[in-house]
């Protein structure tokens, strides 16, 4: 928060932390954390100065359902806000329901960007499958991982 000047922190972190369900673990060291603790808490601390783009990179790593369910909430509403986020995920089903962009990098390099209705128009035979056929098309691994 020093970094950014945020002299307020400290309630600029209760809302935070509630929403994350972190409130109760506020007076815990991060080593005696989780790691999907450890993982909410990091992301919290990167949303305490109120930034107009945030990077997340496997959001979900470590988290159960219910925080799996409040971080895709809290994406959700950071976009609503207008927040920019950049999401990296090898979680296709993730990426299909929080984003509305994406970018298909294989070995560095991009091999599809756009929406992901254009993306999918592009490589899906009919429009209609899954963002996970779609990379596997794109990538050119579909007869690799197919059944």
């Amino acid at each position: 928060a020093r970094l950014y000047g945020v002299a307020d922190w400290r309630e600029r972190a209760q809302p935070v932390l509630e929403e994350l369900e972190m409130a109760d673990k506020r007076r815990l060291l991060p080593a005696e954390l989780s790691r999907g603790m450890k993982q909410k808490l990091a992301i919290a601390c990167g949303l305490l100065h109120g930034p107009r783009a945030v990077i997340l990179d496997e959001p979900l790593t470590g988290l159960d359902p219910y925080g799996i369910r409040r971080m895709k909430n809290t994406m959700r509403r950071l976009s609503a806000e207008g927040v920019t986020i950049i999401l990296s995920s090898h979680l296709l089903d993730l990426v299909e329901e929080v984003c509305t962009h994406l970018l298909i990098l294989k070995d560095g390099r991009k091999l599809a960007d756009g929406s992901v209705a254009d993306v999918r128009g592009q490589y899906a035979a009919d429009g209609s499958e899954s963002l996970e056929e779609v990379f596997f098309r794109a990538t050119g691994d579909a007869e690799r991982v197919s059944a």
